[in-house]
């Protein structure tokens, strides 16, 4: 039975609560917040009997995992925290703000012989590996990927104010919080990025508010992004390749995955199953395996598509 602790009272942190329940090798032991009675309200909301505390320390003994929900600027000093202290570490996204950081992260697992994973839900999906098995058939040249959603703080942001995810120092806004999700899905289809092109709409301290990017793949594919939080999208996340077009809606869910076919002119559904409604039990088991079998080349593998994602990020904020 793996002793895991939560860092963060957020909804993603609830949705990780359920997706531990769905799993019997999980025991939910603590939850760490800078505000005991933040705790004990999220507690007492998810139902949750665990030990309750404000700091790290007190968590050690109680856990042998970790899994950090915190602002994206605190999630580099944590997790080291954490796999310097030889606890298994699942991240949300970002792992951290630069390349180096996420390769250092990255070295100390090693070290400690721990497992690091970044909660990154797309790629450990069931439709993934439909996806992924089309798109090595068909050979495409071409993608566009789009990620646009209101974010729950527009309201303060047309106002000028900046917090969580649209602080400069906690957040980063857009480029680090949604543009990773787009980027990370392109390299694990696509592989390595070797030329990046971008644009961005910035908020007054300078954090990214809407993305477009382009980058092209070391196999000469092209991955068109738009990205923002400051609207809802509708349309499709398309891949096409001369006589077939892959589409999906949602892209951190791959919904609705269909395929194209120009010679029939006609439109078929690639995925039909019914899945789990709470996507963060397929990520959260596979990290679960990856500790049970101790299989560091998975993690290393995974890794490297976070710090490849991470690397193109920091090339997106110097070529705006």
């Amino acid at each position: 039975m793996l002793r895991f602790g939560i860092i963060g009272t957020g909804n993603i942190a609830t949705e990780f609560i359920d997706a531990a329940r769905q799993i019997k090798d999980i025991e939910l032991s603590c939850l760490y917040s800078r505000s005991m009675e933040k705790a004990k309200i999220f507690s007492l909301k998810n139902n949750l009997q665990v030990r309750m505390t404000t700091t790290f320390e007190d968590m050690l003994d109680h856990i042998d995992a970790i899994y950090i929900a915190s602002p994206n600027g605190l999630h580099y000093q944590q997790a080291k925290y954490f796999l310097q202290q030889q606890k298994h570490v699942f991240l949300e996204k970002p792992l951290a703000f630069s390349a180096q950081e996420a390769h250092d992260l990255e070295q100390v697992a090693l070290v400690n012989n721990v497992i690091l994973m970044e909660a990154f839900k797309p790629i450990h999906l069931p439709e993934y590996e439909v996806l992924s098995e089309n798109v090595n058939k068909i050979k495409p040249f071409i993608a566009s990927f789009h990620w646009n959603k209101y974010s729950s703080r527009m309201k303060e942001v047309l106002i000028d104010e900046y917090h969580s995810v649209f602080d400069e120092n906690l957040g980063k806004g857009s480029l680090y919080d949604a543009l990773i999700y787009p980027v990370e899905l392109a390299i694990a289809l696509f592989g390595k990025v070797k030329e990046v092109k971008a644009m961005s709409h910035k908020l007054k301290n300078n954090v990214d508010i809407n993305n477009v990017v382009i980058m092209r793949h070391e196999n000469d594919i092209i991955t068109n992004i738009v990205c923002s939080k400051a609207a809802t999208g509708v349309s499709k996340s398309e891949i096409l390749s001369y006589d077939y077009t892959i589409t999906f809606d949602h892209l951190t869910m791959l919904s609705n995955l269909a395929i194209y076919d120009r010679f029939q002119d006609e439109t078929t559904q690639l995925f039909t199953e019914e899945g789990n409604k709470n996507k963060i039990v397929y990520e959260l088991k596979k990290f679960i395996n990856i500790i049970k079998v101790n299989d560091i080349n998975e993690m290393r593998r995974l890794l490297d598509l976070t710090i490849e994602a991470i690397r193109v990020l920091e090339l997106v904020n110097i070529n705006e």
